[in-house]
C-alpha cells in the first residue's frame, strides 16, 4: 500500500519556512525502523521538487535520548547543507548534531513525527515567523527575570532562580547557517540556576520519549534544591526508570523550564507536538548545557504539564496559553 501523501502546504512550512531549503542543497534525513514512512516519502518528494538532494540514512533504534549516530553518519551530517531528524528517539543533543551545527549544517529536530503531525490545521499549519516574535519576547522576559514560578490546576507549584540565565527561543525557523530548531515545537524557556528550585511538579500530559503517551494518570515530582528527590504516582516510573538506565547521578538535575507556544498543537502521542502545545509547560532533567546551564549529564528528559501559569519576578507572563507583557 502506498503511503499517504503529506499536504503540500505543511510540507512547505517545514522545507521553505522552517528550513529555507534552496536548490542544489544536500539534505540528510535521519531515520530508524520506527520512523513513519509517509513522512520520509513526503519530505523526500518535497526536497526533490525543490531541486535539492535528499539522502536518507537509517540509524539503529536507540533506547536513550541523545544517543550518538554512527561515525560515518556524523561525518555526512556535518558535510551536508541541512539535516532533518526523523528518528523515533530524540538525538538532537548528540555530539554529532552539535558538531554538524558548528560546521554550518542547518538542522530540524523532528523526532517521532507522523503523517498526522503534518495535517491541515495541525502544528505545522501555523505562521512560524509571526509566532517567532512572541517567542523572542518571552525569551527576553526570562533573561531579565531573577525568579520564576510555575503553577497548574493539577497541583504544580515550583519556583527557583533564573538570575543571569539567557532566555531561549525555539521558533522552529532554522534558515541561517548552523541554525538548530525543532518544529513543530515552538517554545521559550531557560535553565534554572542549579540548586535553587524547590516545589512539586505534577505531570499530567506526558513523559517524552519514555514510553507511549499521554500519561494515563498524573504523577508528582518533588524537587528540593534543584534535584529530583522523590515521586508519587505510577506514571512517574517512566522517568525514574529512564534516569536509572542513564546511570549518571547528574540526571536528577532540574535542567530546563519552558512553555509551549504553538496554537495548533495538542497533547497527543507525538512528543514534539505535545511539548509545543500552547498553554503547556515542561521541565527537563539531566543535561542543561544547551539551555544555558552547567550540568553536562548524558541525557535530557522532558516532562510536560497542562494549563500552566508562569510568573517571572511575581508577574504573570503566560496564563494557560495567554501571553502578557511586551
Amino acid at each position: 500500500m502506498n503511503a499517504p501523501r503529506l499536504p503540500g502546504r505543511t510540507v512547505s512550512r517545514a522545507l521553505d519556512t522552517c528550513l529555507g531549503l534552496r536548490a542544489g542543497e544536500r539534505v540528510v534525513l535521519l531515520t530508524d525502523a520506527l520512523t513513519d514512512p509517509a513522512v520520509v516519502a513526503g519530505l523526500v518528494l518535497g526536497i526533490q521538487e525543490r531541486r535539492a538532494e535528499p539522502v536518507v540514512r537509517q540509524l539503529p533504534t536507540y533506547a536513550l535520548p541523545g544517543s550518538e549516530p554512527p561515525p560515518d553518519v556524523a561525518e555526512e551530517l556535518a558535510a551536508a547543507d541541512c539535516g532533518i531528524e526523523l528518528t523515533s528517539t530524540f538525538i538532537g543533543s548528540s555530539r554529532a548534531r552539535q558538531n554538524a551545527s558548528r560546521s554550518g549544517t542547518r538542522y530540524l529536530c523532528m523526532p517521532a513525527v507522523t503523517a498526522d503531525t503534518f495535517r491541515l490545521g495541525g502544528p505545522f499549519d501555523v505562521d512560524f515567523d509571526a509566532l517567532a516574535r512572541t517567542t523572542q519576547v518571552l525569551a527576553r522576559a526570562w533573561e531579565k527575570a531573577s525568579v520564576y514560578r510555575i503553577v497548574t490546576p493539577a497541583g504544580t507549584d515550583v519556583s527557583g532562580s533564573v538570575a543571569g540565565r539567557r532566555g531561549r527561543a525555539l521558533t522552529g525557523v532554522a534558515r541561517e547557517r548552523g541554525d538548530y530548531m525543532a518544529p513543530p515545537d515552538i517554545e521559550s524557556g531557560t535553565a534554572p540556576v542549579e540548586g535553587t528550585t524547590n516545589g512539586t511538579i505534577v505531570i499530567d500530559a506526558d513523559f517524552l520519549f519514555m514510553g507511549p503517551g499521554p500519561v494515563r494518570s498524573a504523577a508528582a515530582l518533588h524537587i528540593r534544591d534543584g534535584l529530583l528527590v522523590s515521586t508519587d504516582g505510577q506514571e512517574a516510573e517512566r522517568l525514574t526508570e529512564m534516569i536509572a538506565r542513564c546511570a549518571d547521578p547528574r540526571m536528577t538535575n532540574l535542567a530546563e523550564v519552558s512553555v509551549g507556544l504553538n496554537p495548533q498543537g495538542s497533547v497527543c502521542g507525538v512528543p514534539m507536538e505535545t511539548e509545543s502545545t500552547l498553554g503547556s509547560a515542561h521541565v527537563a532533567f539531566g543535561n542543561s548545557i544547551a539551555y544555558g546551564g552547567t550540568v553536562d549529564a548524558v541525557a535530557h528528559l522532558d516532562c510536560v504539564m497542562r494549563d500552566a501559569t508562569v510568573y517571572l519576578d511575581g508577574v504573570p507572563r503566560i496564563v494557560e496559553g495567554t501571553v502578557y507583557g511586551d
